[in-house]
């Protein structure tokens, strides 16, 4: 992990929150307690490191589920992400990722963002009683940073499309088929148990079964 991919997380599913009357900043990253978990410890780690303050890290119990939370009280670094582009307050529908990043960079930045708002999965095919289609996709309601998106994807010799759907108020942006999976492996890799146990419970058996529990996908940990 670096400071990059960290930014690409916040982008998707982190707030930087500033409390006028104690005039302090807080980090605030959310996951899913099953799937996120591997994640966030690296995570955490890489704060615990990267910052003068120790990130608290646990469950929180919310009316929608159990929520994974990691939350960092540091000024200085919350200066310094803001200094490199990441708003703080309310960034749902403007968020972009920062301008002027080397392409390694944004290679980064994308991968944090597929961890917190990207998805892989499969549709059916004619053949098959499961789905074998991959898909990935990142939902986002800003518009420009699906844009962005859609422009680095273009330039990473991908075909990418804008999915919007009147069942779902937030738009996606994603690439389809087995060569545009292999070359998102490629030039972004997985970096979470998520994903690469679901990559590789497709390549060991051919197809995918929605829903399967993380637990039962960590069988293929090794393949491929």
């Amino acid at each position: 992990m670096d400071i990059y991919e960290l930014i690409g997380f916040i982008i998707g599913d982190g707030h930087i929150f500033y409390n006028k009357n104690c005039r302090r900043y807080r980090l605030e990253l959310d996951g899913n307690v099953e799937e996120d978990y591997d994640y966030f410890v690296k995570i955490k780690e890489f704060l615990k490191d990267l910052s003068s303050s120790k990130p608290q890290f646990f469950i929180h119990e919310r009316e929608k589920g159990r929520t994974l939370v990691i939350m960092l009280h540091d000024k200085a670094f919350m200066d310094k992400l803001i200094s490199m582009g990441i708003p703080a307050g309310k960034k749902t529908f403007t968020i972009t990722i920062p301008d002027n990043l080397s392409k390694e960079n944004t290679i980064s930045v994308i991968r944090g963002l597929f961890e917190a708002d990207g998805c892989l999965y499969f549709s059916k095919s004619k053949v098959g009683q499961y789905p074998t289609y991959p898909r990935l996709e990142i939902k986002t309601s800003s518009e420009a940073l699906l844009r962005q998106l859609k422009e680095i994807l273009t330039e990473c010799g991908f075909n990418p499309y804008i999915r919007r759907s009147k069942s779902d108020r937030t738009p996606a942006i994603g690439v389809s088929g087995e060569k545009s999976l292999e070359r998102w492996r490629n030039i972004f890799g997985f970096v979470s148990l998520k994903n690469q146990t679901k990559y590789n419970f497709w390549k060991a058996k051919g197809f995918y079964i929605p829903r399967t529990p993380l637990g039962e996908r960590t069988k293929y940990a090794h393949v491929a």
